[in-house]
Formats: structure tokens, sequence, C-alpha cells
């Protein structure tokens, strides 16, 4: 009897285990992306990424993924658009890791910067504060509309 208690007891706490690797492996950790320039949040609309005011919405909400930046509401990855120099930012609906995909966050200068060109994420216009504002790729000057808070969720 005591031999079949011991085996049903190992059995079962065996069988629990893989449980809770997978549920803490698949946990994520959500960060908004905060202008310093006016504390609007990095978005996406599905196709681009632009400046809204900050509302606690899916679409403000990303993680790291290694060097990748995903969208958490649409799963899309934050990419420069064909790698081009002083080009708009995107998010588009494959992550395939490439160098326009990887970015760096300097929390120095608090610079998100680009593998592929090494420019830096920008608010365009230099700025702009109405929601909606582009998003681009220029040389990085420790400009206001270039640095961003990385904020838990």
């Amino acid at each position: 009897m005591r031999r079949r208690l011991t085996a049903l007891a190992l059995a079962l706490g065996t069988a629990a285990l893989p449980l809770t690797t997978t549920t803490s492996a698949s946990a994520r950790d959500f960060i908004e992306i905060r202008s310093d320039m006016h504390d609007k949040c990095l978005s996406s609309n599905g196709d681009n990424v632009e400046m809204q005011t900050c509302r606690q919405h899916g679409n403000q909400f990303w993680f790291w993924d290694g060097r990748k930046l995903v969208n958490a509401a649409e799963n899309h990855c934050l990419d420069v658009r064909n790698g081009e120099i002083n080009a708009p930012a995107q998010a588009v609906g494959d992550c395939h890791g490439n160098a326009n995909q990887r970015w760096s966050h300097n929390p120095n200068t608090r610079e998100l910067i680009s593998d592929v060109n090494p420019q830096c994420l920008s608010i365009q216009n230099e700025g702009e504060r109405r929601d909606g504002a582009g998003i681009n790729m220029r040389n990085c000057t420790r400009a206001n509309w270039q640095t961003w808070r990385i904020t838990p969720v």
C-alpha cells in the first residue's frame, strides 16, 4: 500500500511540473513606449506606427522578443520600412528578426536605435504634437522628439 501511495504521489507531482513551466514561459512583460517630448504613446494602427494619447489600449502595448519590439494587440514587429535611411517606421504583419526589426534602447540617452542603419526612432516634423503624428527614422541627435521612456504596464 505504501509503495502505491508513493508511486501515485510521484506521478501526480511529475504531471504538474510541465503546467507550471508552460505558464511561466508564456508570460509577457508588456511595456508602453512614451515620448519624452509630450508624453504620448507609440501606437500601431494596423499598418503604421504613430503617436496617440496614452489610453492603456492593446495597440499601445509592446513587448521585447529578443531584440524585436512586438505590438501586443497585433503581434506585429516594429520595422524600418525596407531598411531605408530616413524611412518611415511601421508595424508589419510578420516578425522575421532581420536587422530592420532589431532595436536597442540606450538607457542613458533614451534613444531607440535601429540595427539596420543606426538611426533613431523619431516623431515626424521634429515632434509634431497631434494624435496620429507619424514616426520615422532620423540621425540621432538626443532631441526630446527622439527620446523614449519604456515603462511596464
